[in-house]
């Protein structure tokens, strides 16, 4: 038997033990979403609308509480700030931004390890682990069709393959958005009508509105650090890596129109003066936190670290304006 029968004989091993993996993560993946989408609804309907609280500053409601019971614990948009009902409201921050990054980092991590007691979600996490495996290995063995590309580029399989160490690090986090995003749909938390609900309410943000320098300056702020966030995640940010984009300004939109999420009580911390921040500021902040993502994506086609020196430059300008019209207002703008 020559060399290339041996290697041939390899490759067809290969490509069956693949192929009865995929056959068999495809199985269990069915059987995670049956069985995770009925715990979670009995979940849901068994939590009322409550005003628990963790720490005397955040609140979860009926949804949330259940959510963060199924192992729901990543997405951005669950946990919400007291006081944050309106943009006619300010929100009452007791804890500087470093406590906050803190207390969102500890919830991530005490649901992680409540979803490691969970088998449907270990299933679902062990069957995204094994297509990203595959995609990886296949185009190192010659298999690079149109599909396995596509494949690819939906799943993010390509996320931490660039970058150096930072792009490895920012792709295993933008992995785990990609797999708690792709659990989301399989246990229908999130819908196609609420993802165009978000959109709507973000495009909201941009028109009718006044532009100034005080509307201004936020949403440039906000578009700068989304890009840097962005960029990190993605390693380089190419057009095969804009996944990691999109789902981040689907969830950046999401928590946008619930005036919730961590990110939120980020920025109401760094902005806040005196335990308390203009609630209109801060969704200015956001809408350009998920238009940033947006932004990036487009970037994508220049690929490289495009999105980091468009980032900074956005982010300089946003802060000189905001400073500017702090100075002439006397205050934080509005």
């Amino acid at each position: 038997m020559t060399n290339n029968d041996e290697v041939n004989k390899i490759l067809g091993r290969c490509k069956d033990v693949v192929s009865v993996a995929a056959d068999r993560a495809t199985v269990m993946a069915d059987s995670a979403s049956a069985g995770i989408s009925a715990g979670v609804k009995e979940m849901r309907e068994k939590s009322a609308p409550s005003s628990r609280t963790d720490d005397g500053s955040y609140s979860r409601d009926g949804d949330a509480y259940a959510a963060t019971e199924a192992g729901e614990c990543v997405l951005s948009g669950e946990l919400s700030l007291s006081g944050a009902t309106g943009d006619a409201a300010d929100i009452e921050v007791r804890h500087p931004p470093a406590e906050v990054v803190k207390g969102c980092v500890q919830n991530r991590i005490g649901g992680f390890k409540n979803g490691l007691h969970d088998k449907k979600l270990l299933i679902t996490a062990g069957t995204m682990a094994l297509v990203w495996l595959a995609l990886t290995i296949l185009p190192a063995m010659g298999f690079n069709s149109a599909p396995v590309q596509s494949l690819s580029f939906l799943t993010f399989a390509r996320g931490g393959l660039s970058g150096g160490v930072p792009g490895f690090i920012g792709g295993l986090i933008g992995k785990g958005l990609i797999a708690y995003f792709m659990t989301l749909l399989i246990v229908g938390g999130i819908s196609g009508e609420s993802i165009v609900s978000s959109i709507r309410s973000l495009a909201a943000k941009f028109s009718g509105g006044t532009w100034d320098l005080a509307s201004i300056s936020p949403l440039l702020v906000g578009g700068g650090a989304a890009l840097f966030i962005y960029n990190f995640l993605a390693g380089t940010s190419t057009i095969m890596n804009c996944m990691v984009g999109v789902v981040a300004f689907i969830i950046a939109a999401r928590a946008l129109a619930s005036r919730s999420g961590c990110v939120r009580q980020v920025f109401a911390a760094i902005f806040a003066r005196d335990g308390r921040a203009d609630s209109g500021l801060v969704t200015k902040v956001m809408a350009g936190w998920a238009g940033g993502f947006a932004l990036g994506v487009v970037l994508s086609v220049f690929g490289g670290y495009t999105c980091y020196i468009a980032g900074f430059v956005l982010l300089a300008v946003g802060a000189v304006l905001m400073v500017t019209v702090q100075k002439k207002a006397g205050g934080v703008p509005a």
